[in-house]
């Protein structure tokens, strides 16, 4: 489900991370991209890919986007339902983006 007030890459996010597609999921992030999970930093895409693996498509997660808001140029709040076989619930993700690529997320708890 494609909101259409979010940027592409957003809406990118969820849909290769629901269609399980890792290789462009990865392709989103910058090279030198950071995600911070509750306080775990994954540096670059090389580290986001092993998150990506242990966390997300490799715990079949699918994504629901409940609610978004820009909170400054090109950065964006967005809370997000989670189902799959790691963490199910929702929650807020903080992107920042430039260029059509994700620059960080930050997951936060709800």
């Amino acid at each position: 489900m494609n909101n259409t007030d979010l940027p592409q890459v957003i809406n990118q996010f969820v849909e290769y991370t629901n269609s399980e597609n890792s290789k462009d999921f990865i392709n989103l992030f910058a090279e030198e991209a950071t995600l911070n999970d509750w306080g775990r930093i994954f540096k670059g895409r090389d580290s986001i890919s092993e998150w990506n693996k242990n966390e997300n498509i490799g715990k079949k997660s699918r994504f629901q986007i409940l609610d978004s808001h820009e909170t400054a140029i090109n950065n964006w709040m967005v809370q997000i339902k989670v189902n799959g076989n790691g963490f199910n619930g929702t929650g807020p993700m903080e992107f920042k983006i430039s260029d059509n690529h994700i620059l960080s997320i930050r997951i936060l708890p709800n």
